[in-house]
């Protein structure tokens, strides 16, 4: 396969729009799924235009360690993470990885993850659903 042939960048999006909201998948993960290196896959995802950027979630790529991207997309990437639900450093390491990352794709690139592990989403206005608002507090 070619690192950037248009075959690859198809099984790359195909790939990236399995990892659920909430969710993030390692560079490893998804280049052991492609057969390549975790930086021939960072290299397709810096490389894809704006329009495969709306359709992919890009964002839920990270480093083996939790650290997103360093590239003019970071800012992008740190805040959609967070509108996620996904907890990052200031630093840009996201936390409790072994909550919130996948564990890779199995052999019907289904995505592997832990059973019964719901991962919230956190609410934009810092409040439980059941929580009203009180006039005074």
């Amino acid at each position: 396969m070619t690192p950037m042939g248009p075959k690859a960048k198809a099984e790359l999006i195909g790939l990236l729009r399995l990892v659920p909201v909430g969710r993030v998948v390692t560079l490893d993960a998804i280049a052991a799924e492609l057969k390549t290196l975790p930086n021939v896959v960072a290299t397709m995802i810096n490389n894809l235009s704006s329009d495969e950027r709306d359709i992919a979630p890009w964002h839920r790529v990270v480093a083996k360690g939790g650290a997103i991207g360093r590239g003019p997309h970071r800012d992008q990437q740190f805040a959609r993470l967070v509108r996620e639900g996904v907890m990052v450093s200031p630093a840009g390491v996201v936390q409790d990885m072994s909550r919130v990352a996948t564990t890779g794709f199995d052999a019907t690139r289904t995505l592997k993850v832990s059973a019964g592990d719901a991962v919230p989403v956190q609410n934009p206005a810092g409040r439980s659903r059941g929580m009203k608002s009180h006039p005074g507090t």
